[in-house]
């Protein structure tokens, strides 16, 4: 049996692929230098393995298109609230417990798509 038959050379090669083998890089000036450094420092990570994160994340965003962030989900969930909840009180309808209840699992189930609607809306208009 040869040692660098077919099978094996296509095992070592999907093997290989996986290894971080290929460099990208970027040059900053020396305050952006020491403000990478504080950040790696903060986060407790290397330069390297900071901006390889940098990047994926990026690369991730980019493969999923916009999403909204975390706080703009729940700032949107607040103003659905607000706006479910004030409208009928303004108009003087009582709110009973299960209306409110009502209102509160429709803004879970609502409030990632409707922050997504208005950031979309957001980046249209620029």
């Amino acid at each position: 049996m040869a040692l660098l038959d077919e099978k094996n050379l296509a095992g070592e090669a999907a093997k290989r692929a996986r290894f971080r083998v290929h460099h990208v890089g970027t040059k900053l000036n020396q305050a952006e230098q020491h403000e990478l450094e504080a950040l790696a420092a903060k986060r407790k990570q290397t330069q390297g393995d900071l901006i390889r994160r940098l990047i994926l994340r990026e690369l991730e965003q980019d493969k999923t298109g916009l999403r909204p962030s975390a706080e703009m989900v729940e700032i949107t969930a607040c103003r659905l609230l607000l706006v479910n909840l004030l409208g009928p009180l303004a108009k003087g309808q009582a709110i009973t417990s299960e209306v409110f209840d009502g209102i509160v699992d429709l803004v879970k189930k609502q409030k990632a798509r409707v922050a997504l609607d208005r950031l979309k809306d957001h980046e249209a208009r620029r």
